[in-house]
């Protein structure tokens, strides 16, 4: 069974329902998402990746379950490609992309993938994408348009007070995937039950030469101000 039957079951419409109620979570904006066709959701990301639950239960809610864009080294960990598949998640690689939305799916990013997933309490809020564009060049080059997506609230789920030294390098092979040192509910490692608000921004047309450099940067500027300028008024 894939992620889309078990939302159909009775026990994934449950699962969903409690998700989106735990957060009292919601969709604004979500005429932006279309309905079919290809469109690439390019989003900010919170730690854990009970943001991408929200997201994924949100526009199931709306009709559409997504496929994510998932970080290569994860699949590279033990029991967890099981997991990733089932949700309808595929290596972070422009052709895997490419070929999704060039078949009218929906697919989700995070430009800023560990680096904004684990950022610290202190600088919550704000984007740390590090210049990525590459996400611009898969939907310029699918032909299909950006979405971007502000989710107002993710960032509080945890208080991320330092990063473990060690674990994650062990792990993954590198000390960006250091383990932040993170409390949620009750300062456990359940996120607490901050409200979250998904804003879908707009349609982003993505028209023009994939190797034109400065078309590709003032798409980037425009979705990552979009996005931060969401952030910062909420």
């Amino acid at each position: 069974m894939g992620v889309d039957s078990f939302l159909e079951s009775r026990a994934g419409k449950v699962l969903l329902s409690r998700v989106l109620r735990y957060f009292d979570a919601r969709l604004e904006g979500a005429h932006h998402v279309p309905k079919e066709g290809g469109a690439l959701i390019v989003a900010n990301h919170g730690l854990f990746g009970f943001d991408a639950f929200v997201l994924g239960a949100l526009l199931a809610k709306n009709g559409r379950t997504p496929w994510w864009l998932a970080d290569r080294n994860m699949f590279s960990t033990p029991g967890f490609t099981p997991a990733l598949q089932f949700a309808k998640a595929i290596p972070g690689a422009p052709e895997g992309a490419m070929d999704l939305l060039r078949r009218g799916e929906l697919v989700v990013v995070y430009p800023g993938g560990i680096f904004d997933s684990y950022k610290l309490s202190r600088d919550r809020h704000r984007l740390h994408w590090r210049g990525r564009s590459g996400f611009v060049k898969v939907a310029m080059s699918a032909g299909v348009p950006i979405i971007p997506v502000a989710a107002c609230g993710v960032d509080d789920m945890y208080r991320v007070v330092a990063r473990e030294p060690l674990l994650g390098r062990l792990l993954f092979g590198d000390d960006r995937y250091n383990l932040p040192i993170a409390f949620g509910r009750w300062g456990s490692p359940l996120p607490k039950r901050v409200p979250v608000v998904v804003h879908a921004l707009g349609v982003v047309n993505t028209d023009g030469d994939v190797a034109d450099e400065s078309r590709v940067q003032s798409l980037r500027d425009l979705v990552e101000q979009m996005v931060q300028s969401k952030l910062d008024a909420t």
